[in-house]
């Protein structure tokens, strides 16, 4: 795996939804983090760290903002119904690439199931992180929300399977190799090249994440 394997450096890439809107209404009215911060009673921290692409902030935080900003007017907020999804290992995870197309609807195998907001297939699933290689965007502890039918883009976060092992990387499809990226710079880039014998698949599209409340 080794010969297959090389470090390339590029720049990292993720949406975080809403971001854009809060940044052309801090622009309209001339507001910095500090002041949006003085006016919504969130942490000037919290709030740069958000805009930078970094951890998103709790849904209690964003209400804040966005009231703050005078955005609820604005931003159609729609109704949803939360969702149970299983949690399973990462053991798992790596038996349901070898294994099957699908992780069976409503089979939960490590632990509680979580609740999710997010519009998800049937055979979604979650996985608590371990590890801080997607550091700060995603925290040992928090669950990561997968669904193995949503197409997985150029830059997309996914949990992939190579040569035995499962983590989470930024996904990125070249013409000749795949690579694979994590968000803490002290990991190198994955490079695998598509003429190699390296196993290598993706298991889904992370679509949400659970932030641990400690």
């Amino acid at each position: 795996m080794e010969d297959d394997i090389t470090d390339v450096q590029d720049k990292k890439q993720e949406d975080f939804p809403f971001v854009k809107v809060i940044q052309d209404a801090m622009a309209l009215l001339g507001w910095n983090a500090s002041r949006l911060s003085k006016e919504s009673g969130v942490s000037e921290a919290t709030i740069s760290r958000s805009l930078k692409g970094g951890r998103g902030m709790s849904g209690a935080n964003h209400d804040k903002v966005i009231k703050a900003l005078g955005l609820l007017k604005t931003i159609p907020i729609p109704t949803l119904q939360p969702r149970l999804i299983p949690v399973i290992s990462w053991i798992h995870a790596g038996e349901f690439a070898e294994a099957a197309n699908h992780w069976p609807v409503g089979v939960s195998g490590d632990g509680e199931p979580v609740y999710s907001y997010v519009k998800t297939g049937p055979h979604a699933f979650g996985l608590r992180v371990e590890g801080d290689s997607m550091l700060p965007r995603i925290m040992p502890g928090d669950i990561a929300i997968v669904d193995p039918e949503v197409r997985s883009d150029n830059g997309s976060t996914c949990v992939v399977y190579v040569n035995g092992e499962t983590s989470i990387k930024f996904f990125w499809d070249h013409e000749t190799e795949i690579v694979l990226k994590s968000m803490n710079d002290k990991y190198p880039d994955i490079t695998i090249h598509k003429d190699s014998k390296v196993d290598f698949r993706v298991i889904g599209r992370v679509v949400d994440v659970r932030i641990k409340f400690f």
